[in-house]
């Protein structure tokens, strides 16, 4: 494809939007077998999408096909997403959240009851539903291409990846039940562990480096990250986790989390200066995000690569929001995650769980084994993109 009449930050959104699928962009025209421009343009002589500068509608309107190899999207359907993009890009810090992390002691010091508490004070924004504009802007942006007769094809299917951080020395002693039953179902799942802020023995690094993957989880799980100005201090505290980790466990340590979800530009770019290869810091959505202290996400449910590190969006809620922040009891935290997972899928998504061995599920493992089961499950059946959400279980 070719894009026309459009800036730089907007060709940067479409590449974003079609990053999954089989699709290239081409810098000429005549060598173009589509063209994507605004609808001011003229003389076309290719298949083209026509994406208009009006206002994103508070109601679904559908694509016009003219039948005569030009399809008309009629909202500025680039234009939006750049701006839901950007604000993902550079979240607002809360003052709250500056304060707190700016003490002389670690926040985590503080209670976990205290820390949810903040968390609960604010609005809570938990319909994953209205909050996937970015995925509603990339599936009408491949049922153009449908129009005129170009079927996109993602380059690899959805995936399943499950994850967990390990925010503490309590966490680090649950681990291995949960290890225990993903080897059981044979997951791979990828563990996140801050490299500076507690104990890991020779014994923790085999039993959980065994058939699973390490990520760096910060140098300190202290939440300063997002607070680092400069370029070349924050590309050393990540190199110095990572090289730290890779010492423990023996191995390469190439993706990374940072403690709550912080995230920003500045610290992607670094990541890969550091030498990281995938990233899973920012979430589609999540109902109060720590930074912001209100509901934050990139609003899509697809992998995508900038700045030379692909950034793999948390789809899922955290089970800290489910179970400390929403005060779900394991059981029903359980069945709404499989509710979430159904809508992502929908849409092609990866499915990405977190799950903190610190918390709930480390004391309901049967419930957790359960899940994995009904995500398996979904996984690995055909779902169309309407079916209702496929709930297994005893939940």
């Amino acid at each position: 494809m070719a894009c026309l009449d459009f800036a730089a930050s907007e060709i940067e959104v479409l590449k974003y939007l079609l990053c999954s699928y089989d699709v290239r962009l081409n810098a000429d025209v005549d060598l173009a077998d589509v063209i994507i421009c605004r609808d001011n343009s003229r003389n076309l002589s290719k298949p083209a999408i026509k994406i208009s500068r009006q206002p994103e509608p508070n109601r679904t309107i559908e694509t016009t096909n003219n039948e005569d190899g030009i399809v008309d999207l009629p909202y500025d359907l680039i234009g939006e997403c750049l701006a839901r993009y950007e604000r993902a890009m550079e979240p607002r810090i809360s003052l709250r959240y500056r304060l707190i992390t700016r003490l002389p002691i670690q926040y985590n010091t503080l209670p976990s009851s205290i820390r949810s508490r903040f968390l609960k004070m604010q609005k809570i924004d938990a319909d994953l539903s209205k909050h996937l504009r970015n995925e509603i802007a990339r599936r009408t942006l491949i049922n153009a291409f449908g129009h005129l007769g170009f079927s996109l094809r993602r380059r690899r299917p959805p995936e399943l990846l499950i994850t967990h951080d390990i925010d503490s020395e309590r966490g680090l002693r649950r681990a291995e039940a949960f290890h225990k039953i993903e080897e059981g179902l044979r997951i791979t799942s990828t563990w996140f562990l801050p490299s500076d802020d507690y104990p890991i023995s020779r014994t923790d690094a085999e039993e959980l480096g065994e058939n699973s993957r390490i990520g760096s989880h910060d140098v300190k799980h202290d939440g300063r990250l997002i607070h680092i100005k400069t370029h070349d201090k924050l590309v050393e505290r990540l190199m110095s986790s990572k090289r730290r980790l890779e010492t423990i466990f023996g191995r390469e340590v190439s993706c990374f989390r940072s403690p709550l979800m912080q995230f920003n530009r500045k610290i992607l770019r670094a990541l890969g200066d550091a030498g990281y290869k995938c990233d899973f810091s920012i979430p589609c959505w999540e109902p109060v995000h720590p930074t912001t202290m209100g509901g934050f996400g990139i609003e899509s449910a697809q992998s995508f690569e900038i700045d030379n590190v692909i950034e793999y969006p948390l789809t899922l809620f955290q089970d800290h929001q489910l179970l400390n922040v929403l005060g779900m009891s394991t059981q029903k935290a359980a069945k709404f995650i499989l509710e979430q997972a159904a809508l992502i899928r929908s849409f092609d998504g990866d499915i990405v769980l977190s799950v903190h061995p610190d918390y709930k599920f480390s004391e309901d493992l049967p419930r957790y084994r359960q899940l994995l089961i009904s995500l398996q499950e979904m996984q690995n059946s055909d779902i169309q993109r309407a079916a209702p959400p496929l709930i297994t279980g005893d939940f």
